[in-house]
């Protein structure tokens, strides 16, 4: 008899395909398929839902189910997937275990093969299928719970056996009641007085809790809490004694799986781990492991004195009253991170509204001077007082800028990108140039300035001048501004040998100034925060200053202290250990030549030269134009970076020299530069390209030389450095 059922609706691959995807949706299988050259990983809804993540969070590479595995089924998953890959075998089909996102563990049965293949027989895709075994394991886990309970019921038909049961299982739930209705009260006295609770119900006289944490890559332990029959211990955390497992028992994973437990006289476990937890003289053990979403959480240990072992009974019936405990201890653990976390991120938002408060005062006050002065001069007719006001601009804006500079140093130290560069330099020098910065601010103040240097101070270390420099003149600015007029300021540099050509460098800032409390010093190194509001308005300043030097140091490997009382003054002082071997190569000592050969008046003549400007900025290029203007240097403009490749172009010898802007419209400095050093012209290839831009972090650097550029000038910019720079380039 022939069939009447029609399959119209399953032709075609592509409709058989579809088909077949949404009955493994409708089923809840997991689908998944792996690149094994580049490690991509597709995979269906159901595989991201195993493991509680949502598709887009999930990282779909080789990689990801490594790092989902429990690491105890590593071995078995690794070597059924080599298998298959090596040819061994057609295919895998393994039960294993994964953790998902809530840390709770979800197992699997999972089978695999080869899909596709090189036309060498290279393997090239596996494809693969999951099926989630949560409900049977928890099914069967359920139904041996269930068989146990009926076992030990039938056994302990004995009324004595019972009543201590009983009487076990009151106690438990008492102390479990006890932790979980204490939550107005201390959290540490609460869980000590269940924990006595139940060393009392046993007969003990030691109860333990303890943690798990992973060290050093094995899984260690310490002691949170105990109660002793003579006195009781809360944990400290900042003094704990971890305990390697691997030292605690040997096959100390079987013996402390889930739902076991270890009863003994001692012997057999650690003699050191009994000593350390004043356990030593106990004649009968029992530990009871902890289990919270999978994982393997801590312990709770009883002892007794008397050599009376521990029951089944005890341990079975004890378990379910000291998990309670565990979860309420992970629970309080979670709750006092979060505590911890607001009042944290609270503390943050008052310390940062204050800083922007603070900046919008800093930020506003040399505006106000450079805005109000400018305004003047344009009123103003007399010449003298004309350049008196313009002065007055240029303090205000180089105050402006160093107040820019100490909030994107901030900046980038808080994102972890603070760099640091190691070179020989010659570290007197470095000092008389800090010397010289601030020497003209001393004076007007007319402050004693005295500079201490240790005569066998050897002149090459090997560090980061620039930074040491920024922290040197930090502390120094620090002083002068704290200190009255015709107060005194020292800086003392010493070294001491420790070996191998290193010293440790010590340098001090002693001030005569207004000093600081006991109080104010706490608050002194912090990011965002002033030792005192008050000196806000009566002094200025962004708070950064010493919390920038202290993460310098930091990163050079050394650090800060400070030494003060009210009205006694104040000594910075830190200590840095540094090679003291190299050439020596001072950039702070070039950049000061090169700037003293400016300002000493010096005018090219740079008639003959030709520069093409690129920015697209009027005002930006019209300063150019107006400095440059006594060189008689030749300036061709240009927008963007498509109009300097055509100006360019157009007459390729007639420039010397491109002045480039980084961020432009239509296109950037830095695709004009590649495409002008990818020209077939010599010129294109050997003219000097020096970038102008605000983007001065050392990595924008990096990225300018990369595309081509030669140089690279910081805006706003400084024009005796800027001079300097040209100077190479345009000779007279």
């Amino acid at each position: 008899m022939a069939s009447n059922v029609k399959n119209d609706n399953l032709k075609g691959p592509g409709i058989a395909v579809q088909a077949l995807e949404k009955l493994v949706d409708i089923l809840g299988i997991g689908l998944f398929k792996i690149n094994l050259k580049t490690g991509a990983i597709s995979l269906n809804l159901n595989t991201t839902k195993f493991t509680g993540h949502d598709m887009d969070d999930l990282p779909k590479t080789d990689q990801t189910r490594d790092t989902l595995i429990v690491p105890e089924d590593h071995d078995l998953v690794n070597k059924a997937v080599n298998s298959v890959i090596s040819g061994g075998s057609d295919h895998y089909h393994i039960e294993y275990r994964m953790r998902r996102v809530d840390s709770s563990i979800v197992s699997f049965d999972e089978a695999g093969f080869i899909s596709e293949y090189a036309e060498n027989g290279e393997p090239l895709c596996m494809a693969g299928m999951a099926l989630d075994l949560s409900r049977q394991k928890w099914a069967e886990e359920k139904a041996r719970d269930m068989e146990m309970e009926v076992r030990r019921l039938a056994l302990n038909r004995d009324d004595k056996l019972l009543a201590e049961e009983n009487r076990l299982l009151r106690a438990a739930n008492a102390a479990a009641a006890v932790v979980i209705g204490g939550f107005q009260q201390d959290y540490a006295m609460v869980l000590i007085q269940s924990l006595q609770m139940l060393g009392e119900c046993v007969g003990g006289n030691y109860v333990g809790i303890w943690r798990n944490v992973e060290r050093d890559g094995s899984l260690c332990c310490y002691l949170k809490y105990n109660w002793m029959a003579k006195a009781h211990f809360v944990g400290n955390e900042e003094n704990k004694i971890y305990f390697n497992y691997n030292d605690l028992m040997p096959n100390w994973r079987e013996k402390l799986a889930e739902k076991h437990y270890v009863l003994c006289d001692g012997n057999g476990i650690s003699r050191e781990f009994l000593d350390t937890y004043d356990m030593n003289e106990s004649k009968s053990l029992m530990l009871l492991p902890f289990y919270l979403h999978g994982g393997f959480w801590g312990m709770i240990g009883f002892a007794r004195g008397e050599e009376r072992p521990f029951t089944l009974c005890e341990a079975e019936t004890l378990h379910t009253g000291t998990s309670i405990i565990a979860f309420s201890m992970a629970r309080h653990e979670t709750l006092g991170k979060i505590n911890m976390d607001r009042e944290k991120a609270m503390a943050n938002t008052l310390a940062k509204g204050e800083f922007l408060s603070r900046m919008s005062h800093e930020m506003r006050t040399p505006l106000n001077a450079i805005i109000g002065m400018t305004n003047i001069a344009l009123k103003e007719k007399d010449q003298a007082k004309i350049m008196d006001y313009l002065k007055k601009v240029e303090i205000s804006s180089h105050l402006m800028l160093n107040i820019i500079n100490d909030v994107l140093d901030m900046s980038k130290i808080e994102a972890g990108k603070l760099e640091v560069v190691m070179e020989p330099f010659d570290f007197n020098a470095m000092i008389m140039n800090a010397e010289n910065i601030v020497k003209v601010k001393i004076d007007e103040k007319q402050q004693q300035f005295i500079v201490n240097c240790d005569e066998t101070l050897t002149n090459t270390v090997i560090s980061d001048e620039h930074r040491l420099l920024q922290v040197i003149i930090n502390l120094l600015n620090n002083a002068m501004k704290f200190t009255p007029d015709r107060g005194k300021i020292s800086l003392t540099a010493t070294k001491r040998d420790i070996g191998n050509k290193r010293v440790k460098l010590r340098v001090d800032v002693q001030d005569s100034g207004i000093g600081l409390s006991t109080e104010q010093q706490k608050r002194l190194f912090n990011a965002f925060e002033q030792a005192d509001g008050s000196i806000t308005r009566k002094y200025g300043g962004t708070g950064l200053g010493l919390a920038i030097c202290k993460k310098i140091l930091n990163a050079l490997g050394g650090d800060i202290w400070v030494i003060s009382r009210p009205e006694q003054g104040a000594c910075f002082f830190f200590e840095l250990d540094v090679d003291t071997s190299g050439p020596i190569h001072s950039s702070a000592e070039k950049e000061s030549a090169a700037v003293s050969a400016n300002k000493s008046g010096i005018i090219h003549d740079w008639s003959k030269y030709t520069i093409l400007l690129a920015d697209d900025i009027d005002i930006n290029r019209e300063i150019i134009e107006i400095s440059l203007r006594d060189t008689g240097v030749k300036i061709v403009s240009a927008g963007n970076g498509v109009e300097v490749i055509a100006k360019f172009t157009q007459r390729t010898n007639q420039f010397d020299l491109i002045l480039m802007d980084v961020q432009m419209p239509v296109m950037d400095g830095l695709s004009a530069t590649q495409k002008i050093r990818q020209m077939d012209d010599p010129h294109a290839k050997k003219i000097p390209i020096i970038a102008m831009t605000a983007n001065a972090f050392k990595e924008d650097i990096a990225t300018c030389l990369e595309a081509g550029m030669n140089e690279h000038v910081a805006k706003p910019i400084d024009m005796d450095s800027f001079i300097g720079v040209l100077e190479k380039y345009l000779k007279d």
